[in-house]
């Protein structure tokens, strides 16, 4: 009965596309490594800018603005999906930009605080370049074979335009002026207008080009093309001082106070107008978008190899280059599954846990803001963490997009204590309570009373975990289905222990050797063996997934507290072929899914890496496997629509199971499932409205 609404709902969209090829390969191969690096935002071409408490900038592949709160390290997005943009400016509590949503070029203008934005022309001008600051917007506009430069003042709503000539353009502003280039006489002249006066004025007028103004209150810094440096014009003083005097080109000035930062050579230079030195912050500069200062900040683009453009952030009172972006932060705790990579990014003021989808290459902030995020973990669906903050578990469920607290106010789990297989989550509490939860149907399960615990895992149907007394370990397992509790190993050293596909792996003190070897106890056989032995060395910290086992061993080491990484693979008896490049520099090291990631530090900085060492799981059990392709079908919301397809495809699958997906493949993808999408139709409406429709799927999970 619900259905027919819904048909008519959606019918209203109905737009011809193409159907989508169904879901794409993964992103990677099987011993291929993958660095994933979110500290720097890829920016598009439409430019970006920095203010006293924001930046904003447009993510490559998008046409959304993402504002960027510089205290809080929180990304939000503004202005509508469809319309491409440019020309982004912001200060105070506005942003500015120019746009196409009208089939034109027209200023908007968004509130921060209000959450609005308004539209300041009327599409009978063509904007081309704008500035913003405090209360006032100023753009060139073109009509009629002319271009003039036109002031906004937000507070009125007064628009006046500034210039006389019909030949300016590329306009700056202040609180109390507008600067501009004009082509009155033939060759390009600094003007400028007094706001308070309302009269036009000369500033430079010389032979040859001077261009690129930049004002900051009374002070305009030029490029004055004839000795490719830079000057600055005082008004009122009718001053005009040479700030650069060498034989390189200085070129796109931006002026904050005293202060102005410029591109020389492709160097980013920064310079002070009552002195005579430049000192350079950075090189290699992509000159296409220029730098903007403010305050303590300098914004600034690089291009790479791959002739991507990302973002830069230049702390001038840390003289550091900082992070910039949501994303942005130190990684550490990283972990994996077939199709995931999870990890946290830390900066000075906020941790964030990060997702990593390796399918369509996003990344996105799953953590709510003001959280303590720990250790994070990821099998198929859901990622699990532990909250400083609440002093709690929290799981999210990737699907769905929504989180929840799993652990309730009265428990307090370990922070270390944990781990996750599919949708079921083994942990102890505070009071060495052992527990089982299993996430899709919120149920937990009391496992046992555990005494002085050192370690806990589950895989499948069985948890394991190891206690020690009297400097003693003991390695106990529990069978989920039977409900029945086996000691495998007792009265031992043990310096790790791990689950894998009906196989438990430790490493263990051996008197004989007097080393640390691995030993294995296959669960079918009830047999514990020797799995690794070597008399030159010690193998310890081992970690299984499926039939691989990862650990650290010191065989040849001169220094025995130095280790590396071994793979090995029990049921083929042999080390994986499989393996990191030999310039790793590893930390943090997880085996988890089919994939190895750790930490790098190889190019000076911290970053995540990941290696596929097996092929991805293709189970029928979605608990088990992980959402691999083959695992859902998707099709292109519009397509089915516009054939009528749509109902069949619901009334043929469990409603559980569709899903419809925004913004399919961008780091802002939403999943609303039907039931959910019935429910609060609001939202569904809401999400249907801001998405271009070829960017709308529905999924559906077999």
């Amino acid at each position: 009965m619900k259905r027919t609404p819904i048909r008519g709902l959606l019918a209203a969209a109905l737009l011809a596309t193409t159907l989508w090829s169904g879901t794409p390969a993964f992103a990677y191969y099987v011993g291929e490594e993958v660095r994933i690096d979110s500290s720097n935002p890829v920016i598009s071409k439409a430019g970006f800018d920095i203010s006293k408490d924001y930046a904003v900038w447009i993510a490559e592949g998008e046409k959304v603005i993402t504002l960027y709160d510089l205290d809080e390290h929180k990304e939000s997005q503004i202005g509508d999906k469809q319309s491409a943009k440019t020309n982004l400016r912001v200060d105070g509590k506005y942003v500015a930009w120019i746009d196409s949503r009208h089939g034109g070029s027209d200023v908007y203008l968004y509130d921060i605080g209000t959450k609005k934005e308004r539209r300041l022309t009327d599409g009978t001008t063509e904007a081309a370049e704008l500035e913003l600051s405090g209360n006032y917007v100023a753009w060139s506009g073109k009509h009629g074979g002319k271009s003039d430069i036109y002031l906004y003042n937000i507070n009125t709503g007064e628009e006046v335009r500034v210039s006389t000539s019909g030949e300016a353009g590329k306009p700056t502003v202040s609180t109390s002026y507008v600067a501009w280039e004009d082509r009155r006489n033939g060759n390009v002249d600094i003007y400028y207008y007094d706001i308070k006066s309302g009269r036009e004025r000369a500033a430079v007028t010389a032979l040859g080009h001077q261009t690129n103004p930049s004002i900051y209150d009374d002070q305009i810094v030029y490029q004055d093309e004839r000795y490719d440096d830079l000057y600055v014009y005082v008004i009122g003083r009718d001053r005009n001082k040479r700030l650069t005097e060498d034989s390189n080109k200085q070129a796109y000035p931006h002026l904050y106070e005293d202060t102005y930062v410029f591109v020389e050579d492709g160097a980013l230079l920064i310079g002070d107008i009552d002195y005579d030195d430049a000192e350079e912050l950075d090189e290699e500069v992509y000159d296409k978008l220029p730098p903007r200062i403010y305050g303590d900040y300098v914004i600034f683009a690089k291009q790479d190899g791959d002739k991507n453009v990302h973002l830069y952030l230049y702390d001038l009172d840390d003289e550091e280059l900082v992070p910039i972006g949501g994303l942005s932060g130190d990684p550490s705790q990283p972990d994996g599954d077939d199709r995931y990579v999870v990890y946290i990014s830390e900066n000075k003021k906020t941790s964030n846990v990060i997702l990593h989808d390796l399918h369509t290459q996003t990344s996105s902030v799953i953590s709510k803001s003001g959280s303590e995020p720990r250790r994070p973990l990821v099998s198929n669906r859901y990622v699990v963490w532990y909250d400083g903050e609440d002093e709690a578990l929290i799981a999210y469920d990737i699907r769905r997009g929504t989180q929840k607290r799993v652990t309730s106010t009265k428990a307090v789990p370990s922070d270390t204590l944990y781990e996750l297989d599919g949708s079921k989550l083994a942990w102890i509490d505070d009071d060495r309570d052992l527990y089982v939860t299993d996430l899709s149907t919120e149920k937990t399960e009391d496992i046992a009373r555990v005494r002085d615990p050192k370690a806990v895992d589950i895989y499948d149907n069985f948890v394991m975990w190891v206690t020690e007394r009297s400097g003693k370990d003991t390695i106990y397992l529990y069978d989920l289905d039977e409900e029945d509790e086996t000691e495998v190993r007792a009265d031992a050293d043990i310096t790790g222990a791990s689950l894998g596909d009906n196989v438990v792996v430790w490493s263990e003190y051996s008197s004989k050797t007097k080393t640390y070897d691995l030993y294995y106890y296959d669960i079918d056989r009830d047999r514990t063996d020797v799995l690794l032995r070597w008399t030159d060395g010690d193998q310890i910290e081992p970690q299984a997934s499926r039939d691989l086992v990862l650990f650290k061993e010191n065989r040849g080491s001169r220094n025995k507290e130095e280790f590396t990484y071994e793979l090995y693979d029990i049921e083929d008896e042999s080390f994986s072929k499989y393996y990191w490049s030999d310039d790793a520099e590893m930390d943090e090291v997880r085996l988890s899914g089919n994939r190895v990631v750790w930490i790098d530090t190889r190019d000076g900085n911290p970053a995540v890496y990941t290696i596929a060492v097996t092929d991805p799981r293709d189970d029928d059990d979605d608990d088990n496997g992980g959402e691999q392709p083959g695992d859902y079908r998707e099709y292109n919301f519009a397509k089915v629509l516009e054939d009528d397809s749509l109902l069949d495809i619901i009334g043929d699958n469990d409603f559980e199971d569709v899903y419809f997906v925004f913004f399919a493949g961008t780091k802002n993808e939403v999943s609303l499932n039907f039931v959910d999408a019935l429910n609060d139709s609001d939202r569904f409406l809401d999400l249907l409205y801001q998405s271009d429709l070829d960017d709308i799927v529905i999924r559906v999970y077999n």
